[in-house]
């Protein structure tokens, strides 16, 4: 972890320390679809966000983000936003539907940032410094969002503004600062099916995954293969 990054994680309280009075909450974390290999994290909401999106060179990619309640209800099932935030980011973007429009503009805007930043790294090569500035940026502006509250007897860190229209991205943000300073950056990989174009951080001990996901792009390539060794 960069010192840089360290001093802004201990500012804004993302960086999670075994021990500490203060705990850390984990909202961003996919806690519905979190797996761990031996110990290492490999679900990142900011590689869950470019997976709303169809990479792969066509005319007419596929888009899971259509319009602003979807970008609540993706958020809402990764745990990104509770299920009261949520509601009322609906309420709001229903009263509100211009501006809705503009923080979908702004998801899809940060989503294509993020699969530049991501796929560059993954290529084992260092983000551009225009890619670096916006997320720099984007960063700040969810770390600006992040206050102390009371939790019973505790204390956790929680954000100060939970209806604003760009709530939903604040997690996601923080999480590819996490991820670009932490050991499994070194075990980003982009899926080796021509047709995928999806991220995923490789669990496997010898560093040895090639799709992003085994029952689909990786059965699909074997299928090929056998066609092809076969003559089918």
């Amino acid at each position: 972890m960069s010192m840089d990054f360290y001093w802004l994680c201990c500012r804004w309280g993302v960086w999670s320390g075994k021990r500490g009075a203060v705990s850390v909450t984990a909202g961003w974390r996919l806690r519905e679809r979190a797996r761990e290999d031996g110990g290492m994290r490999t679900e990142w909401a900011c590689i869950e966000l470019t997976r709303t999106r169809g990479w792969e060179a066509r005319d007419d990619p596929e888009e899971k983000l259509p319009d602003y309640e979807t970008l609540v209800a993706w958020a809402a099932a990764r745990s990104l936003v509770d299920p009261d935030a949520a509601s009322r980011l609906r309420k709001r973007a229903g009263s509100s539907p211009s501006a809705a429009s503009a923080a979908l503009r702004r998801a899809h805007a940060l989503r294509a940032l993020l699969y530049r930043v991501l796929t560059t790294t993954a290529s084992g090569t260092a983000p551009s410094s225009s890619d670096l500035a916006s997320l720099n940026a984007a960063l700040a502006d969810a770390g600006s969002r992040r206050v102390l509250a009371a939790a019973g007897e505790r204390v956790t860190w929680s954000w100060s503004d939970d209806d604003a229209l760009d709530r939903p991205l604040w997690p996601v943000v923080w999480s590819a600062g996490e991820l670009l300073t932490s050991p499994e950056r070194d075990r980003l990989k982009l899926c080796d099916a021509d047709d995928c174009g999806w991220l995923f951080v490789d669990g496997s001990r010898n560093r040895s995954r090639r799709w992003c996901d085994m029952s689909d792009c990786g059965n699909r390539a074997k299928a090929r293969r056998f066609r092809q060794k076969h003559g089918a």
